[in-house]
């Protein structure tokens, strides 16, 4: 009984891929493909469909049942040609005393008042391909609506109308007139704008085009005395990353800004010089730097550099300030007094050294 809906299920399977599927001396299930379709009373619109239909003359063995159930249950041909004859008869068997027969998915076999074999077909089934999970929609059938003609309007065409050309009358009355009256009045206006009575209106603000003569007075010039200092006591000074220095000039808090840049400590050469011995550990990344001298081109640095190394004095480029001039420092202290110790110990040989905080 399990083997016959086996069979059963195979003739369903070898439906959705062939036309026509035959149960040898029996009969065969023909494949009908219909096109998409509408139904005006249910609005329905159907996709395209594969039907069913059943043939009693098609009792020819095309192999292609035994075949399948062959390949799928791995059985011989005598088995499978044996296995499909019992199907028959079972089929047949149920005809006589049921008189109806159902095989599932496909359709129901059963025999009619005149004793004759009939097929209905599954309609729920959709045995094409390329339909496979379309379903039937609801689609309202379209009203084409009448167009209405577009009357376009019509258009005549002006017609012209000439006009006479009217020929204007000079009035010679009117323009006598005007030649008279008009140098009369101006005039009249020169006269009584030069008048007495009128001149304090013509003088006045009213008048947009007076204006009045201007006077100018010699000043007074206050004499200032000019003093020059011959020398001031300059203190050590200290110069920031710019190469500016501060100092005050007298007790009143008047304040003298003196640039640094570009100059170099260097003793007068008439001048007998004492050697100078400092440290060669020194380090040049402190915040205050002893500077002997700034210069904008790199070679003229290093040559101030060998002159003070022959001298025993360790300097070295300390780095560039914000005016791109090379800082030659003989070393770089995180206090100022360091920093002014060692400035003392060389001011005698080198009396424009300062110091420059970062």
């Amino acid at each position: 009984m399990i083997q016959y809906t086996q069979i059963t299920h195979l003739i369903n399977e070898l439906l959705y891929k062939h036309d026509c599927v035959i149960v040898p001396n029996f009969g065969g299930f023909v494949a009908r493909n219909y096109s998409s379709s509408f139904s005006k009373g249910n609005h329905l619109l159907f996709p395209p469909t594969k039907q069913i239909i059943f043939n009693k003359n098609l009792v020819h063995n095309d192999g292609l049942l035994i075949s399948a159930f062959m390949e799928k249950n791995a059985a011989s041909f005598e088995e499978a040609t044996k296995t499909i004859d019992d199907y028959k008869h079972y089929i047949q068997s149920l005809l006589s005393a049921k008189k109806r027969f159902e095989l599932d998915t496909i359709g129901l076999l059963y025999i009619d008042a005149e004793n004759s074999l009939r097929f209905e077909a599954k309609t729920d089934i959709n045995f094409l391909f390329e339909s496979y999970g379309f379903e039937p929609i609801i689609a309202n059938e379209l009203v084409i609506e009448a167009e209405t003609p577009v009357i376009a309007p019509k258009f005549t065409d002006r017609i012209s109308v000439a006009e006479p050309i009217r020929k204007s009358k000079k009035s010679y009355a009117k323009i006598a007139a005007l030649a008279v009256g008009i140098p009369t009045v101006m005039a009249f206006l020169l006269l009584a704008a030069y008048s007495k009575p009128m001149q304090p209106i013509m003088q006045s603000s009213v008048n947009p085009f007076y204006a009045p003569e201007k006077t100018y007075k010699a000043g007074n010039v206050t004499h200032r005395q000019i003093y020059i200092i011959d020398d001031v006591a300059k203190p050590a000074l200290l110069a920031d990353a710019n190469g500016y220095a501060a100092f005050t000039l007298n007790d009143k808090g008047t304040v003298l800004m003196a640039n640094v840049s570009d100059t170099i400590a260097k003793p007068d050469k008439t001048m007998v010089q004492r050697t100078v011995r400092i440290n060669s550990n020194r380090s040049y990344a402190g915040k205050f730097q002893v500077v002997l001298g700034c210069f904008g081109v790199k070679e003229n640095a290093n040559k101030l550099i060998g002159e003070l190394q022959k001298n025993n004095i360790n300097a070295a480029l300390g780095g560039v300030n914000a005016k791109g001039l090379h800082i030659v420092s003989c070393g770089g202290f995180n206090t100022r007094q360091k920093a002014v110790n060692v400035l003392e110990g060389i001011r005698s040989n080198y009396p424009n050294a300062w110091i420059m905080a970062k």
